[in-house]
């Protein structure tokens, strides 16, 4: 099973953001640690009051799951840099509130592919800096 269909798989049970990408990053390790995973759901929704985006904070843990020191140097501001490029500059912030609007029904429309598109960045810049092998390109 490759990087996407193990992603789509963690969102298809219903995961929220941070928590779906700290059991990616579990899944990657070929580990697991559903305690680990359960915890790091406090933090979805923007730790459930609408603050920073939770897939860009389960994303930050998932990077710091293979290097924290490297993580929290290089990958996790590449990380927050594109996210503000992509997601801050279409919402105009990178607050869960306002990437949602506060409505559920935009919250089902855009958290499921901005939770992808977090997973692949992660996933590239793993790649990227030889955490995880690469992946053939179909």
């Amino acid at each position: 099973m490759d990087y996407q269909e193990q992603m789509e798989l963690i969102f298809m049970r219903g995961a929220c953001c941070a928590e779906a990408l700290v059991r990616l990053g579990l899944a990657l390790r070929g580990e697991e640690n559903e305690q680990f995973a359960l915890a790091a759901a406090g933090l979805c929704d923007g730790m459930h009051s609408g603050c920073l985006c939770g897939a860009l904070m389960g994303g930050a843990l998932l990077l710091s799951m293979f290097d924290r020191n490297f993580a929290a140097g290089t990958m996790i501001p590449e990380l927050t840099e594109w996210f503000d490029d992509v997601y801050g500059m279409e919402y105009g912030s990178m607050n869960c509130e306002d990437i949602t609007e506060g409505n559920i029904h935009c919250k089902a429309e855009r958290c499921r592919p901005l939770m992808r598109a977090t997973g692949s960045k992660c996933i590239e810049l793993l790649e990227t800096y030889g955490y995880l092998k690469k992946e053939k390109q179909i």
